[in-house]
């Protein structure tokens, strides 16, 4: 048979599995050569991906190196290649060991095959990118440079995986937002009762003060006169002399009041007059004891009540760090009389807050709801907690349907089979129904990872893997079968690129070795075309080939020589279609499955080519705020700030209607310093692409107007200035906002 007759009957036979399972590309073929181009890629990473799809690439230690299906090891691959491209989607690790290709990277092997050799750029010119785009992110670590060093797969699984971590992590900004209002409104309600309590306390005692008393010289003894009378007294003057000390219950509580200066907090009902000494140093007198406040760590440091002696009783509340004298004394009268001091060292703001919440509960708030709400302050932050790579997840809002997923499988998530093993569809997953039952699942999946991760096996593991008995040939045929190369025609069974350094290498697979394993029940049939049939293992066949290459890895198994006949679990003899045998219904299903495809592709060229049609119509068709912008540009009245926050609005929208994925644009000076224009636009995941033809010329029609006059208006909207080499980074959102603002003063004038 012909090279063209074998390529045109295996044409399905070499695409890759998963493309066939997805049951068509999500590029056209047309696209491959500008995709390709714009993926910036050389030909080592085209090799090092399809080293990848066809299981030859694996991690050995600290580096990675090229494997052949019999276990023998090849030339090693260079690590700064193999991350990059697992870091941007198009590889990941696989729990054997082996470095395998994604969705995105079957799918990008396919566009490069597609297009040729001749977009591949040279490997330094892609490593100076790499580089250049590591350097412009020097603030992230070398993991998320390395995410972003190599565009993303357009519409990729990586892509959508990005921006629904975009999508969440703005979610959870929000609601931290909102947590932090939350707490910000209660901290300033709690505020404003300090505020409320203080001055009522300054009110009362400067009522006092003010009201009107009898002279106390001459009549009370000296140390229960008023403030004047101590004053005089120490200068030297004294109208009468001073009676002997008294009882002081004998005194009526109004003339105690007024001889007090109305300072009914006192002990043994004696004045605690608080006075400044510095600014970071206060006393308070009582009974000839002289208390120290004193900040003892510095400026930072909350205020601190010394008693006489030396010992540390309580921290007084603060308003914009000024102690409050009431809390002075409290805390140093009841020190003084020997009863529970209101705080301590240790206590929060809190506590002294509990000490006077009877007063606000008496009066000093009128509604009472701001003592309420201030007792909702969270008094510690929330725990921070480390998920687990596999967890249970329910799959309705009545939690009746729970299925396990698990991180180490993929670049995202990926739910599992009942043994474990990834799927491709959350629909294929194993379904429990009960959360207990997806728990012990989860429970069971992570001891399955931590045994691989030392390639430990239990006895009864060995035991049971010990009686598949696989030789190398069954070992390597079910690789090759998992891998989707096995096609069978009325040549036999055949396995197409199995080679790990050369391309296009097949191999013949004996006659009855495949049907031997059908019949065991680990091989599953498919038909594909008429007269071709594709392969895939069963949930006990992938169950069978992990167990076994452990259990290689270990030394816990011996092959045989020869092929093991296992046990049937098929009820009927395998058709061969050497033999010209079929299955009833066969050639039908092929026949529709092919006639299926060649409609999908029929039918997704012209869903493609209806949405460039209408793509096309958008882009030529200026939008309404686009026209209002334009309108107002044209206006005689306008000044310099207002057109420059016009002509950025006018340039997002323009940049927006041709390319609707873009966020910023890059502003580029030319020979006059006020003339700037656009050279660059950036999506939502920094994917760098030029600003185009159209667009280009519809920006001309109009001035920039963002001159170094009213730098001060249009800086405002750039996430980026770099005056040194007169280089902007505009926020097309931020611009159109600051255009609707404008265009609404406008109006209103």
């Amino acid at each position: 048979m012909s090279s063209e007759r074998t390529a045109a009957l295996f044409g399905a036979a070499l695409r890759p599995r998963l493309a066939l399972v997805a049951g068509g590309s999500q590029h056209p073929g047309s696209d491959a050569a500008p995709t390709m181009a714009a993926l910036g890629w050389c030909a080592e990473f085209v090799d090092t991906l399809r080293l990848a799809v066809a299981g030859g690439l694996k991690s050995e230690g600290s580096g990675f190196r090229a494997v052949a299906p019999d276990d023998r090891t090849g030339q090693r691959v260079k690590g700064e290649r193999v991350r990059l491209l697992a870091r941007c989607g198009y590889l990941a690790r696989h729990a054997s060991g082996l470095v395998v290709a994604t969705e995105d990277g079957h799918e990008a092997l396919r566009l490069a095959e597609a297009a040729g050799p001749g977009v591949l750029h040279d490997e330094a010119d892609v490593m100076a990118s790499v580089r250049k785009a590591r350097r412009t992110r020097q603030w992230d670590s070398h993991a998320g440079q390395d995410a972003h060093a190599l565009p993303v797969l357009p519409g990729g699984g990586e892509e959508r995986r990005r921006l629904a971590v975009a999508r969440k992590g703005t979610e959870r900004a929000a609601v931290e937002a909102e947590k932090t209002r939350k707490r910000i409104e209660a901290l300033m309600r709690r505020a404003r009762i300090r505020d409320r309590r203080e001055t009522s306390r300054e009110a009362a005692r400067e009522a006092e003060r003010a009201a009107p008393r009898r002279c106390c010289r001459g009549v009370w003894p000296l140390d229960w006169r008023c403030g004047e009378c101590r004053e005089l007294a120490a200068r030297g003057i004294e109208d009468f002399p001073a009676l002997p000390p008294g009882d002081s219950d004998s005194r009526t509580q109004q003339d105690h009041d007024n001889h007090t200066e109305g300072h009914t907090d006192m002990a043994g009902k004696r004045p605690i007059p608080v006075k400044r000494i510095t600014g970071f140093l206060l006393h308070a007198t009582t009974r000839g004891q002289v208390y120290t406040i004193v900040k003892e760590g510095g400026r930072d440091e909350p205020w601190i009540v010394v008693s006489p002696d030396g010992e540390r009783i309580a921290h007084p509340s603060a308003i914009n760090d000024d102690p409050s004298a009431g809390d002075i004394r409290d805390i140093v009268g009841a020190h003084a009389e020997g009863n529970p001091v209101p705080g301590h060292p240790g206590d929060s703001e809190r506590a002294a807050d509990g000490v006077a919440a009877p007063e606000v509960q008496t009066g000093e708030s009128a509604d009472g709801s701001d003592a309420d709400e201030a007792a909702d302050i969270p008094a510690s932050a929330d725990a921070y907690n480390t998920p687990t790579p596999t967890r249970a997840v329910a799959l309705d809002i009545r939690e009746t349907k729970w299925v396990a997923e698990c991180d180490r499988h993929g670049p995202v998530s990926t739910a599992l089979s009942k043994y474990g093993d990834p799927v491709a569809d959350v629909s294929a997953a194993f379904v429990y129904t009960s959360r207990n039952e997806a728990d012990d699942a989860v429970r069971l999946h992570l001891y399955r990872h931590a045994a691989q991760d030392t390639d430990a096996m239990t006895p009864d593991d060995i035991d049971a893997t010990q009686s598949l008995n696989f030789s190398r040939d069954q070992w390597r045929a079910l690789g090759w079968l998992r891998e989707g190369k096995v096609r069978e025609t009325a040549d036999g069974f055949t396995a197409f690129d199995i080679s790990s350094d050369k391309a296009d290498v097949s191999a013949k697979i004996n006659k009855q070795r495949v049907p031997g394993l059908w019949l065991a029940g680990f091989v599953m049939v498919y038909a594909v075309a008429p007269g071709v049939r594709a392969f895939a293992l069963t949930d006990d066949g992938e169950h069978a080939l992990r167990q076994w290459s452990q259990a290689m890895r270990i030394g816990a198994v011996t092959e045989p020589k020869k092929d093991t006949k296992h046990m049937a679990a098929k009820d009927g003899p395998y058709r061969w279609l050497s033999a010209g045998d079929t299955w009833p219904g066969e050639v039908k299903a092929a026949q529709a499955a092919a006639d299926a495809e060649t409609k999908g592709e029929a039918e997704a060229a012209a869903l493609r080519k209806a949405e460039e049609e209408r793509a096309a119509l958008k882009a030529a068709t200026p939008t309404a705020g686009e026209i209002a912008v334009t309108d107002a540009l044209g206006r005689e009245d306008l000044d310099d700030n207002a057109a420059a926050l016009l002509s950025a609005a006018y340039i997002g929208h323009v940049i927006t209607r041709y390319r609707p994925g873009a966020t910023s644009v890059r502003l580029d000076e030319g020979s006059n310093d006020d003339e700037r224009h656009v050279s660059r636009t950036y999506n939502v995941n920094g994917v760098e692409k030029p600003i185009t033809a159209e667009a280009d010329d519809t920006l001309s029609t109009i001035p920039a107007n963002l001159t170094d006059a009213t730098a001060d208006t249009w800086h405002a909207l750039c996430t980026l200035v770099d005056k040194r080499y007169g280089v902007y980074w505009l926020d097309l959102q931020a611009a159109m906002d600051a255009g609707r603002a404008a265009l609404a003063m406008l109006n209103h004038h």
